[in-house]
């Protein structure tokens, strides 16, 4: 079982990858290198930590028919 942390942010909900300490990173460190590492889009900083975060993208129904949707095609 998996124990997820999420963010709630400007109106949008993010998956918190990984989180870490300002200062255990190099003065100046690529934002980006460190998004590519925790396969995130989005940092954000709070109380001297880093949530590397991922955007969680709201689900949309395209389209659902009752009558097939549990029927098998032969």
């Amino acid at each position: 079982m998996y124990n997820y942390t999420y963010i709630d942010y400007n109106g949008k909900k993010y998956l918190v990858r990984r989180i870490i300490k300002e200062s255990s990173l190099k003065q100046g460190f690529d934002q980006q290198v460190l998004k590519q590492w925790t396969m995130s889009d989005t940092l954000l900083r709070k109380d001297g930590m880093f949530y590397c975060c991922e955007t969680i993208q709201e689900a949309e129904v395209i389209s659902w028919d009752n009558q097939s949707a549990n029927t098998i095609q032969r």
